[in-house]
């Protein structure tokens, strides 16, 4: 029988450890336990969907604490019935116009009209222009372009290629955001093998291989044409997608959002990638970028499955998308070690948190994107 004196000592002794770990977490600046998101509202700035899964992600949405989410580009379906450009851009808007405060859609090009028409250069300005008069809140432009699109001639087109100015011009004019995604991780830009870190992935998607040199340009290269797009047209907000195609090299990126004042990136699909950095090195990039980087999961609900963010396509339950989403909250609020990324097809690693505080928290999960995207208009609260 545990006496009175004892259990007021241990009481005591328990008293002191919760008082500990709140001064920790005080120290710390975190957030709070990462079991949901700080401030308690959040948009989703990187989506996908078709239009027979709206319901299905609105519900998601709704069960955890997405207020808004942005479908960041206008593609549907998945091979060989995957489709892009005018088809899926007017069809996703349709089925969302009911939801005007809570989903938006960026327009895409299909860049292999390059290819096919020779006039695509000069219809492309006022197709833009049109989509916006329809709805879009800004342009998206895939990876495709610097990496495989090709114009009519069959040459590749660079992503500085001076023929696709008056598009940015138009996009300038119009006075929309821009969405680059820039490459790809850097183990698909390494041999396709086994030794590769992401080879599940890579097994799983084998045409997002680019190692070949002979077929594909370097890494390196698209960055630098990006770059020089984002510099020249300094009247544009760009966002580069994926942590900026790099969240391997932080250090690279952070060279580009000092050089370069009008670009700000998003961390859809790159949590597992951002984790393996140390937890400080984690904590600086987002503490000193806090008004320049959006959270967007890359969450996609097609009509036959939906993929988190990558790898399998499978119809996930309620459950597993609450676990996905959680575990953003816990690699951005808390300071937790070895723990599970949210797309652990991505790599066989673990990942640790970097603890931020409420207000950088929010910045990262509402401000930004509600500014990026003026989403006030659309009576976003």
């Amino acid at each position: 029988m545990v006496t009175r004196r004892e259990f007021i000592r241990k009481a005591s002794i328990a008293a002191g450890a919760i008082t500990l770990t709140g001064l920790a977490q005080c120290r710390s600046g975190q957030a709070g336990s990462g079991n949901k998101p700080a401030g308690g509202r959040v948009i989703d700035a990187h989506i996908h969907l078709t239009p027979g899964k709206v319901k299905k992600a609105l519900q998601a949405m709704e069960e955890n604490s997405i207020r808004y989410a942005v479908v960041i580009a206008s593609i549907a379906g998945s091979d060989p019935n995957l489709y892009v450009g005018d088809k899926a851009f007017y069809e996703i808007l349709d089925s969302i116009k009911p939801y005007p405060n809570r989903l938006a859609l960026h327009y895409t090009y299909d860049w292999s009209l390059a290819e096919t028409d020779p006039e695509f250069f000069n219809k492309a300005p006022d197709m833009l222009e049109k989509a916006v008069n329809a709805g879009a809140i800004a342009l998206k432009n895939l990876k495709q372009l610097g990496l495989v699109a090709r114009d009519f001639e069959g040459k590749l087109i660079a992503i500085d290629d001076t023929r696709l100015f008056p598009i940015w011009e138009r996009a300038e004019k119009l006075g929309i955001p821009v969405a680059f995604h820039t490459g790809d991780p850097v183990a698909f830009f390494k041999p396709w093998e086994p030794a590769n870190e992401r080879w599940d992935e890579l097994k799983l998607h084998p045409e997002w291989s680019f190692s070949d040199r002979s077929k594909y340009p370097p890494l390196e290269t698209l960055f630098e044409q990006a770059n020089n797009v984002y510099r020249k047209f300094t009247g544009i907000r760009f966002v580069s997608v994926h942590v900026g195609g790099y969240s391997e090299n932080l250090a690279a990126v952070s060279r580009w959002l000092d050089e370069i004042p009008n670009l700000s990136v998003d961390t859809a699909a790159r949590i597992g990638e951002l984790g393996k950095h140390p937890s400080q090195e984690g904590y600086d990039f987002f503490n000193k970028y806090r008004d320049r980087i959006m959270f967007g999961t890359d969450m996609a609900y097609w009509n036959e499955c939906d993929v988190e963010g990558a790898g399998p396509c499978k119809d996930f339950t309620a459950e597993e998308i609450k676990k996905f989403y959680d575990i953003h909250w816990r690699y951005f609020q808390t300071r937790d070690k070895k723990f599970d990324h949210p797309t652990p097809i991505q790599g066989n690693w673990k990942i640790d948190g970097i603890g931020l505080n409420e207000e950088v928290a929010g910045k990262i999960y509402w401000d930004n994107a509600f500014r990026f995207y003026k989403l006030d208009r659309f009576g976003v609260a």
